[in-house]
């Protein structure tokens, strides 16, 4: 009997442990928080958000508690909205400020253009059935030997030296060269496909995507890197939300629809396709077109 109940105070025991654990990684728990964990320089976010009388001027913002400062790049933030907040951030010894602002935006105007679907890859980065391909700069693997060399070199120093810190700093410099062109790149690759360019005169009525499984894809150890190295959420999410503010529809293709094996022109699909043909030759109408061309073609058509 003594057994069993000390069995059962055990399991109550238990119970009550993972209960804790499930209300403190919910942010609901109303107990004893026990003793401050301050946070560390090192393990920091790095940003700090400020509000109150902020003012932004063409050269400069004016911030509480720090005064006037100037701003390196000219131009960017708003001088007549309401600023609600600013956000301060440092990456790779850079300081960088970002405001909220309340402001009141027109509703846009519906486009009234042509659908266009666009046919994500590695070897280019989009390629769109209006005939523009964008091509991959491949930031991570233009700059894998000099990051390797860095990491090396930061290993090998003694922590806590200065030559480690020295090492440190090299080390994000060169991480943040990296995402800078892949954001860069992603920017003007998504403003170029939903306004206006050289080839459309009218802005895309409709955008077709795929909805790909980026986690599942990222599984695959021979192309985990380069696919990571594209940032397909990253290009779905800016064409996204610049499509909404200037009226522009788009819609997800389902990640099984066979885009790449069927033909543009006869609709016949092909069993196997494999990932090295670059140049899709339908056998039912002889069709030779290249490979991403064929699945933006069949994308658009999916509208």
């Amino acid at each position: 009997m003594k057994s069993i109940l000390k069995f059962m105070d055990m399991y109550i025991l238990l119970s009550a442990i993972i209960l804790l654990i499930k209300l403190k990684a919910q942010g609901t728990y109303r107990g004893k928080l026990g003793y401050p964990r301050f946070k560390s320089k090192k393990k920091g976010i790095g940003s700090f958000r400020l509000t109150g009388a902020i003012h932004v001027f063409a050269d400069g913002i004016q911030l509480p508690r720090l005064g006037t400062l100037r701003l390196h790049e000219h131009g960017y933030l708003p001088t007549t909205a309401k600023v609600l907040s600013a956000t301060v951030s440092e990456q790779a010894g850079r300081w960088f400020v970002s405001v909220q602002v309340e402001e009141t935006v027109p509703d846009p105007v519906q486009a009234t253009g042509q659908v266009i679907g666009i046919d994500l890859g590695i070897k280019a980065l989009a390629t769109a059935s209006d005939g523009t391909v964008i091509a991959n700069p491949k930031a991570l693997r233009s700059h894998l030997k000099k990051l390797r060399r860095a990491s090396r070199q930061h290993s090998r120093k003694q922590k806590g030296s200065k030559h480690r810190v020295k090492a440190t700093r090299k080390l994000a410099r060169l991480h943040a060269h990296i995402a800078n062109i892949r954001k860069d790149t992603l920017h003007k690759a998504t403003s170029q496909i939903v306004m206006k360019t050289k080839s459309r005169d009218v802005r895309p009525a409709v955008i077709v995507l795929e909805d790909l499984n980026v986690a599942g894809m990222l599984k695959n150890r021979s192309l985990s890197r380069a696919i990571g190295d594209v940032g397909f959420a990253e290009f779905r999410r800016q064409v996204e939300y610049k499509a909404l503010e200037i009226g522009i529809q788009v819609k997800f293709v389902s990640r099984w629809e066979p885009s790449s094996k069927t033909c543009s022109s006869c609709k016949a699909v092909r069993e196997e396709l494999d990932l090295s043909e670059r140049v899709f030759v339908c056998h039912a109408c002889g069709l030779v077109i290249d490979r991403d061309v064929n699945a933006s073609y069949n994308l658009a058509d999916l509208a």
